[in-house]
C-alpha cells in the first residue's frame, strides 16, 4: 500500500468552502479513492484462474502486483502532482479515473503476459494521479479541524477498497458461474476473470463523469516553490540519514510485508485449505476491511492522545506494532487450520495498518516546514518501489525458486518474507529512536 503525502497548508487558495457544499465532494472523492483499491487488488482473487489461462508463473504474477505497478505508480506521480499544482484538479482526477478503469476493462481482454502487464500499467499510471489533487483540492475545502477528519475517512479507502475487492469480488465470481459469457470478435468466448475485470472497471466511467463536472475551490496560484527545495531536501535527508534514511527503509519493509498479504494471501489460503476464489472472498475480504481500518483508527487515537515528544511516541508505538508484527507474520500462512489462520492473519492485517497509517506523521515533527509534504512525499516514494513493489515478487520467486520443493511453496515464501522483512524493521525502529533521542530534531523547529 502507498503512503498518503501530507497536506500542506492551503497557502493562497480561496476561503472554506460550506460544509454542505464540501463534504459531498470529499465523499465523492473517497469513493473513487476506494474504488481505485477495488480495480487493484481485485487481482489478488483471481490469481488461480489468470495463471490457468495465461500459463503464468508465480514470478510472473508477483511482477504484475508489483515491481511493474508501483514503479510505473511512482513514475506516473510527480508528474501529475506537477500538474495538479498548475491546472484543474477536476478535470485530472476525471480522467486519471477514466484511464484506471479503462484499463481495468482491458485486463479482460488479455490473452498472454504482455497484454496484462501493459494493463496493469495503465492502471498504475492512472491511479497515481487521484491522491496528490484530491487531498490538495480537500485542504483547500476545509478548515484545519474538519480536514483532518476528512482526510482520515479519505485513508480508509484502500482497506474498504481491498475489501470490497475480495468480499464482493468473491461473491461476483461465484454468481457468474454456469452464466453464459460473452463472445467478442477477435477475442473469443470470455472467461469468468475476464469479464468480472470488465464489470469491476465500468463503474469508474460514471465517477470520473461526475468528477469531471465538479468546480476546482482553488481561485488562485498556490505559492512559488523554492528554487533550492531539492537541494535543501537531499541536504536535510543525508545530513540526518540515522533518522530519516533509516526510518525510510524501516517503514517500506513493513509495507512490503503489507502488500506480499494482500497480494499473496488469498491465493496461499485456497491452495492450502482447497478453497475456490467465491469461498475465499467473502471470508477474507471482511477479515482485511475491519482488521486493517480498526488498525489504522485505534493506531491514530492512541498515539493522538499523549504529548511533548510526538515523533518520538509515534515511532515508540510503530516498533512495537512491528514487534507483535513478526509472530503473527509468520505464523499466519503456516497455520494448519483455516480458522487460525484467519485469526493470525487478522492480527497481521491489523498490525500491520497501524503501522503503516501512522507512517508520514514523524516527518511532521522532525523535518523543517518547508521540506515536510518533500520528505513525505519521499517516504512514499521509497515504500512504493521498495515494499509495493518488492514485496509480491519477493514472495513470487521464492515460491517458483527457494520452497518449489515444499508442500505449500506460496505458504512458506509468505512466512519467509515476513521474517526477513519485519525481523529488521523492528532493528530499524529501535536505532531511529535512540538516534531521534540524541538529536531531537522536533526541537528545532
Amino acid at each position: 500500500m502507498a503512503v498518503a503525502p501530507a497536506i500542506a497548508p492551503a497557502g493562497e487558495a480561496s476561503p472554506y468552502i460550506p460544509t454542505a457544499r464540501a463534504w459531498p465532494v470529499a465523499l465523492l472523492l473517497t469513493i473513487c479513492f476506494t474504488l481505485s483499491y477495488v480495480d487493484r487488488q481485485i487481482i489478488s482473487l483471481l490469481v488461480g484462474p489468470i495463471k490457468a489461462t495465461l500459463g503464468l508463473s508465480d514470478t510472473q504474477m508477483g511482477l504484475m502486483q508489483g515491481v511493474s505497478f508501483s514503479l510505473f505508480y511512482v513514475a506516473a506521480t510527480l508528474p501529475l502532482a506537477r500538474l495538479a499544482d498548475r491546472g484543474s484538479r477536476p478535470k485530472i482526477m476525471g480522467s486519471c479515473i477514466a484511464i484506471w478503469s479503462l484499463m481495468t476493462m482491458l485486463c479482460g481482454f488479455a490473452s498472454h503476459f504482455l497484454h496484462m502487464l501493459i494493463a496493469r500499467i495503465g492502471v498504475a499510471a492512472g491511479e497515481a494521479g487521484l491522491p496528490p489533487s484530491a487531498l490538495t483540492m480537500m485542504a483547500d475545502m476545509f478548515d484545519p479541524k474538519r480536514l483532518a477528519r476528512a482526510t482520515s475517512i479519505f485513508m480508509l479507502a484502500p482497506f474498504v477498497g481491498g475489501g470490497i475487492a475480495l468480499l464482493g469480488g468473491g461473491a461476483l465470481y461465484g454468481w457468474l458461474d454456469g452464466m453464459t459469457m460473452p463472445t467478442f470478435p477477435g477475442v473469443g468466448t470470455l472467461e469468468r476473470w475476464q469479464l468480472l475485470f470488465m464489470i469491476v472497471g465500468a463503474p469508474g466511467l460514471l465517477l470520473a463523469g461526475a468528477v469531471f463536472l465538479l468546480t476546482d475551490p482553488r481561485t488562485t496560484a498556490p505559492a512559488a516553490v523554492r528554487k533550492s527545495a531539492t537541494r535543501e531536501l537531499a541536504g536535510f535527508i543525508l545530513l540526518n540519514w540515522r533518522v530519516c534514511g533509516l526510518y525510510m527503509v524501516a517503514t517500506s519493509l513493513i509495507v512490503m510485508v503489507f502488500n506480499a498479504h494482500i497480494s499473496w494471501m488469498p491465493a496461499a489460503i485456497m491452495r492450502s485449505q482447497g478453497l475456490n476464489e467465491q469461498t475465499i472472498g467473502p471470508l477474507f475480504g471482511p477479515i482485511y476491511l475491519i482488521a486493517g481500518g480498526a488498525g489504522t483508527l485505534i493506531a491514530g487515537a492512541i498515539v493522538g492522545r499523549g504529548a511533548g515528544d510526538m515523533a518520538g511516541r509515534t515511532m515508540r508505538f510503530m516498533r512495537l506494532g512491528t514487534l507483535l508484527l513478526l509472530p503473527a507474520s509468520i505464523a499466519a500462512p503456516l497455520m494448519p487450520s483455516l480458522w487460525s489462520q484467519f485469526a493470525c492473519i487478522a492480527a497481521a492485517i491489523f498490525l500491520t495498518s497501524s503501522v503503516v497509517g501512522l507512517a508520514s506523521l514523524p516527518f511532521q515533527f522532525i523535518a523543517p516546514p518547508h521540506l515536510r509534504a518533500q520528505c513525505v512525499a519521499l517516504l512514499g516514494l521509497a515504500s512504493a518501489l521498495l515494499g509495493t513493489g518488492l514485496g509480491p515478487l519477493a514472495v513470487g520467486l521464492f515460491s517458483d525458486h527457494v520452497f518449489a520443493g515444499f508442500t505449500h511453496p506460496l505458504s512458506a515464501a509468505l512466512a519467509a518474507v515476513g521474517a526477513l522483512a519485519v525481523g529488521p524493521a523492528s532493528l530499524l525502529f529501535s536505532m531511529v529512536i535512540r538516534f531521534h533521542e540524541r538529536t531531537r530534531l522536533d526541537l528545532a523547529h
